[in-house]
C-alpha cells in the first residue's frame, strides 16, 4: 500500500496523498458511500469555465477551481443538470475567509447548497432569504434528502 498516494473515487485515479487531497478524497468516499451521492453526479477539481450552465460566460469569469461540485436532476427550470451542492475543502482549521471563498464561487454556480469541511468540522450551508443571510449546520444530508428539499425549494434547514 503506497501511503504517498491515495485513490480518488470519482476521478478514478491515484493522487498525491497531501493533506488537503485527504480531506477531500475521505468526503469523496463519505458522499459517495454513507450519504448516498451518486459517483456520476460529482465532479472533482472543476473550473468555473468548465461548467456547463456557466459556458456561456466564459471570458467573465474568474479562473477559479471548484474542490467538489455535486449535481441534481430536475431542480432548475431549464438546465437538465444543476448544481446541487459547492464543497471547498481545507486542510487547516476553518475560518470565515475560507466561508467567503466557498460563498464567491456560489455566487456564480447559483447552488441551493454549500459546504466548507475540513478533518474535523463541517460547515453545510443554505442562503435563508427571509434573513438575507446563510446559515450553517454541522452535518452534510444525504443526497435525496438535499433532492427532496432542493426540488420543494423549502427554506428550512435541512
Amino acid at each position: 500500500m503506497d501511503l504517498a498516494r491515495l485513490t480518488c473515487p470519482v476521478r478514478k485515479a491515484t493522487v498525491s496523498a497531501l493533506p488537503e487531497e485527504r480531506v477531500r478524497v475521505q468526503l469523496l468516499y463519505d458522499l459517495i458511500e454513507k450519504l448516498e451521492f451518486p459517483a456520476s453526479s460529482i465532479s472533482v477539481e472543476k473550473e468555473l469555465s468548465q461548467i456547463p450552465h456557466l459556458r456561456s460566460l466564459v471570458g467573465t469569469l474568474p479562473t477559479r477551481r471548484i474542490d467538489i461540485l455535486c449535481f441534481a436532476k430536475d431542480i432548475h427550470p431549464t438546465e437538465e443538470f444543476y448544481p446541487l451542492l459547492v464543497i471547498e475543502c481545507k486542510a487547516v482549521k476553518l475560518t470565515s475567509k475560507m466561508v467567503r471563498q466557498v460563498v464567491g464561487y456560489n455566487h456564480y454556480l447559483k447552488a441551493p447548497y454549500i459546504a466548507l469541511v475540513n478533518q474535523e468540522e463541517i460547515r453545510f450551508g443554505w442562503y435563508d432569504v427571509s434573513k438575507g443571510m446563510y446559515m450553517f449546520a454541522s452535518h452534510l444530508p444525504t443526497y435525496h434528502q438535499l433532492l427532496q428539499y432542493a426540488q420543494k425549494k423549502l427554506p428550512q434547514n435541512p
